[in-house]
């Protein structure tokens, strides 16, 4: 006689079995921050699971990576969600992982340059390719992008985000309200005269029709809807394989700091502008760019020269 698995009801939750079932406090407490981070919910209910796809766990994975997670987090994330579904596989809520290792595969260090400063030179040809699209409003929203990320150091979810009434003016100065942070606060962010006169320009390419800053100009896919982070992201990533470089939209975060510091900013201005928690993490950047101005290798001559 076959024996029929009794699978639980489509609305119950998944998440505490799973967590139930790991022996030490420290691993629940990982699994279960990252398994909310993924499916963005402490309800994982059967339903989520079944109709999870490769699509959206790969997704996961490069998203992470366009923020500049490290890789070790990410793929710790991925250790996560993967033990969890290996688990739903066992008790037949599922036939396959969405997650198998041998179709989504790790994030590797030494694949991407996510995360690093862009170079000057780099960001003006991309700016330059940006104006000389054959597209007007193209070549408006895309200048106007990179222009934006470069002197604000916003996030993609942040610069998706943004609307027209978030334009505002305070004193002699002019500013974004983002709605969208990652803090889940509202934030303000100085906008420079160059970001100032892009915007202008792309507003005035626009004929004051859309709602949103940067807005879908594919006849296809949501003529005129918000862009979003996912869209953001692809935009630079063109430019940069147009250059010859692999970058996310996170790498134009970098660059604001590094051109900051080159500037004379001091680490609490950048950490100010770019908005983190911990003055920590505004040091990272700021310890990168030390490290090659004074690093070891400038030491080293053979022949008379370093």
């Amino acid at each position: 006689m076959t024996q029929v698995a009794y699978l639980p009801h489509p609305a119950a939750d998944l998440l505490e079995p799973f967590l139930d079932a790991q022996m030490r406090p420290t691993t629940r407490r990982a699994y279960r921050s990252d398994l909310i981070g993924f499916f963005g919910t402490n309800l994982i209910t059967v339903d989520q699971v079944q109709s999870l796809t490769i699509e959206e766990v790969e997704r996961f994975r490069n998203d992470l990576a366009d923020e500049g997670v490290k890789p070790t987090t990410i793929n710790r994330k991925l250790t996560s969600l993967r033990g969890f579904l290996r688990r739903c596989v066992a008790k037949g809520i599922i036939d396959r992982s969405p997650a198998d290792p041998a179709i989504v595969k790790n994030y590797k260090t030494q694949s991407t340059t996510y995360g690093k400063a862009i170079a000057t030179d780099d960001v003006q040809r991309m700016m330059d390719l940006a104006k000389a699209h054959s597209n007007p409003l193209r070549a408006a929203r895309d200048f106007a992008l990179i222009t934006l990320l470069v002197h604000t150091g916003m996030r993609r979810s942040e610069a998706a985000g943004l609307r027209w009434a978030d334009i505002l003016t305070e004193g002699a100065h002019t500013v974004a309200l983002l709605r969208d942070t990652k803090s889940g606060h509202e934030q303000h962010v100085k906008l420079t005269g160059a970001v100032r006169e892009a915007l202008q320009a792309l507003s005035e390419a626009y004929s004051n029709q859309f709602d949103y800053v940067f807005v879908s100009l594919s006849r296809s896919m949501n003529y005129g809807g918000q862009c979003r982070p996912d869209t953001i992201r692809d935009i630079v990533k063109e430019y940069g394989a147009k250059i010859g470089i692999d970058i996310g939209a996170h790498s134009f975060r970098h660059t604001c700091a590094t051109l900051a510091f080159e500037g004379g900013a001091k680490p609490q201005q950048v950490q100010s502008h770019l908005r983190h928690r911990s003055l920590n993490t505004t040091m990272g950047y700021y310890e990168d760019r030390q490290q090659l101005d004074d690093n070891a290798a400038d030491y080293i001559l053979i022949g008379g020269k370093a």
